[in-house]
């Protein structure tokens, strides 16, 4: 695609008009949003883009940050692939700054680590729990398939879905697993029957292998890989621009922020779909509804500075329980990570919905809970906390409710129609992973012409 020349229209007059600016870019394709998937599609596409990111800083989800000597990520992302293609590209980005581990997550479960997933430790469960489990695996008459309830009882028997993953999941995800689609468990690991009886036996069995090898930035946290792609952007990054309007003209978008008018040959957007739809002109009004009735999570993150966590050596821990506020616990000495106070990061992952009873506490009142409930638990002690943080992430998982298919379907149909592009977690409105991201970003650039 040809660049536009770059040029500055301008119309005034007195009277009832007034002044109007239009600057027609010299780069061909606009990119909304500089997470993930903006900065890899700059990255596949080359010179003829440009980036308009909101914040001053691109990274999105992938971010990570900074208090008395410890840096700490939105959530435990860690750098690992089927994707043998993608996960290589990762590497050489990062170019070095990057160390390899095993995982060693556990599930908390009855004041026991439980070795994740679930279904691969039976035997560190007390004996009347490992028979039922084994036994409604074994013996699991098969459900009409409606739902993701049903999906997990077809899949993993009574036993294992009543123990673990129907509480889990309803603390996740803030909705009845009887109220979800099935339409995105590719993602769960299927069990096979062997590992399950070996694991009752104490014969050691990991399940999903994808994930037993993984790599995190030996400095820097997660966000060393977005700022490893943005060094290698060679087009422009915008930032401090929030998208305002969207609209096509004779074939040309129309981009409108604080500074006025953008015209570019193609867009892409990387932003949240009902967002975009909201500032999207003419978009019909069963669209723009459909769009509405998207559904998904927010997340808190609280970071607690602690010394010597008893954590066990674990990396993740995964707590179904409902009087506890947190789903998961990521401990960063496990990387080693550790301040001149001797504190590394503990972080909690909390699920919510923006307006509801916990997003409306306070952030004090959530970092307190977090540590007395860890402290409860007997992972941290209140006297070795050293210092606490709290973020709050508006769209963080998307929530795949029985009309997500439909209502994503026909924003889709429409937005396909009028040729907007769209790659991204929130853009597509699925929930996957940056590895993901980054292959919908390279496979987007190839259909444009690029790579």
């Amino acid at each position: 695609m040809g660049n536009f020349p770059s040029k500055t229209e301008k119309s005034c007059s007195t009277g009832n008009l007034s002044f109007r600016q239009m600057t027609t870019d010299s780069k061909s394709i606009a990119i909304l949003g500089g997470g993930i998937a903006g900065l890899s599609l700059a990255y596949f596409i080359g010179e003829d883009c440009e980036i308009l990111e909101k914040s001053t800083q691109c990274g999105g989800l992938c971010r990570s940050f900074q208090k008395d000597g410890l840096t700490y990520d939105l959530g435990g992302h860690v750098v690992f692939s089927g994707d043998k293609e993608i996960l290589n590209l990762d590497l050489e980005l990062l170019r070095g700054n990057i160390e390899k581990h095993v995982r060693k997550n556990a599930i908390w479960y009855k004041k026991k680590l439980v070795k994740y997933p679930f279904e691969n430790d039976l035997a560190a469960l007390d004996k009347e729990d490992l028979f039922d489990c084994l036994w409604s695996f074994l013996n699991n008459p098969q459900r009409t398939q409606r739902n993701f309830e049903d999906w997990m009882y077809n899949q993993f028997g009574r036993g294992i879905t009543e123990r673990y993953l129907l509480p889990y999941n309803q603390k996740i995800w803030k909705l009845s697993p009887r109220s979800m689609a099935c339409d995105w468990v590719e993602r769960i690991p299927k069990p096979p029957a062997e590992d399950v009886l070996k694991s009752a036996v104490g014969i050691a069995t990991e399940g999903n292998l994808e994930q037993l090898n993984f790599f995190y930035p030996a400095a820097g946290g997660f966000q060393a890989l977005p700022e490893a792609i943005e060094k290698s952007v060679r087009s422009k990054i915008t930032r401090g621009f929030n998208v305002q309007r969207v609209r096509k003209r004779h074939e040309k978008w129309i981009v409108s922020g604080h500074s006025g008018d953008h015209e570019y040959n193609e867009l892409i957007s990387t932003i949240p779909l009902p967002y975009l739809l909201s500032i999207l002109d003419d978009a019909p009004a069963n669209v723009a509804s459909a769009a509405r009735a998207l559904k998904h999570n927010s997340l808190i993150v609280v970071m607690l500075g602690v010394r010597e966590p008893n954590s066990s050596g674990q990396f993740g821990v995964y707590f179904p329980q409902d009087d506890l506020l947190f789903h998961r616990v990521c401990f960063y000495n496990f990387f080693g990570q550790q301040n001149e106070a001797g504190a590394s990061p503990v972080v909690a992952e909390i699920t919510a919905n923006e307006g509801d009873s916990t997003w409306s506490k306070s952030d004090e009142q959530i970092i307190e809970q977090v540590i007395q409930g860890l402290g409860k638990e007997g992972f941290i002690k209140r006297s070795d906390v050293l210092t606490t943080e709290l973020r709050r992430v508006k769209q963080a998982y998307v929530v795949y409710d029985l009309a997500r298919s439909k209502n994503l379907r026909i924003v889709n149909e429409y937005l396909d129609s009028i040729g907007l592009h769209r790659c991204g977690r929130f853009a597509e409105f699925k929930y996957i992973n940056s590895d993901a991201v980054m292959r919908s970003a390279k496979n987007l650039a190839s259909k444009l012409g690029f790579g």
